[in-house]
């Protein structure tokens, strides 16, 4: 059956063949924006919900902690996590929808949807290196310089946060290059395709 297939297309003339050609790959990349778009809206409402756990979480920690350079800390953490939050909702906002796009459009919109994701995933990871991490190094050294917890103890709390940070850092990477590599060479394919 694919073999039959195959003849008839060889032995199309050549606009038919370009027909199929568009239709294939529009077909693999609407799959692929699918599959793309039901990652983003599902991580995203996942990083919703975790930025309203750390704001309650260290908003009550203002409170519950003692040591002032860990409310200090808490303080920075909570404006990191309403900055992010703020971030996710702004790129929200600005996914394509296809109702009022022809196909062309709505193809360049979503690849400038991906490169904001991309410049969101990056602009965060920055800004978390230079707000959120020193803020829970503070945190923890206010708990450690008050005399709340010994050394041992604040050793290990530096290890579990480098490890985590380097987690997050390494995730991180790992979802802009799946923005970035092969959802974006199709699309830019597509879009010279159909522009012909």
């Amino acid at each position: 059956m694919e073999d039959e297939l195959i003849k008839i297309w060889q032995s199309s003339p050549k606009a038919e063949q370009i027909k199929f050609e568009k239709s294939r790959l529009i077909l693999d990349l609407q799959s692929s924006l699918d599959r793309f778009h039901r990652f983003i809206k599902y991580r995203i409402i996942h990083d919703q919900i975790a930025c309203i756990i750390v704001i309650a979480g260290f908003i009550y920690g203002i409170y519950l902690v003692p040591p002032i350079l860990s409310k200090i800390a808490c303080f920075f953490i909570i404006l990191w996590a309403i900055w992010y939050l703020l971030q996710l909702v702004r790129s929200k906002k600005m996914k394509p929808t296809s109702v009022t796009l022809n196909y062309l459009e709505y193809l360049e919109k979503n690849r400038d949807y991906m490169l904001i994701l991309k410049k969101t995933i990056v602009k965060s990871m920055y800004s978390y290196a230079i707000l959120a991490l020193p803020a829970y190094f503070l945190f923890i050294s206010g708990v450690y310089f008050d005399g709340i917890s010994n050394l041992d103890f604040f050793i290990k709390l530096i290890i579990i946060g480098i490890i985590g940070h380097a987690a997050a850092y390494a995730y991180s990477m790992w979802e802009v290059k799946k923005i970035d590599a092969i959802r974006l060479k199709k699309i830019n394919e597509l879009i010279k395709v159909m522009e012909e």
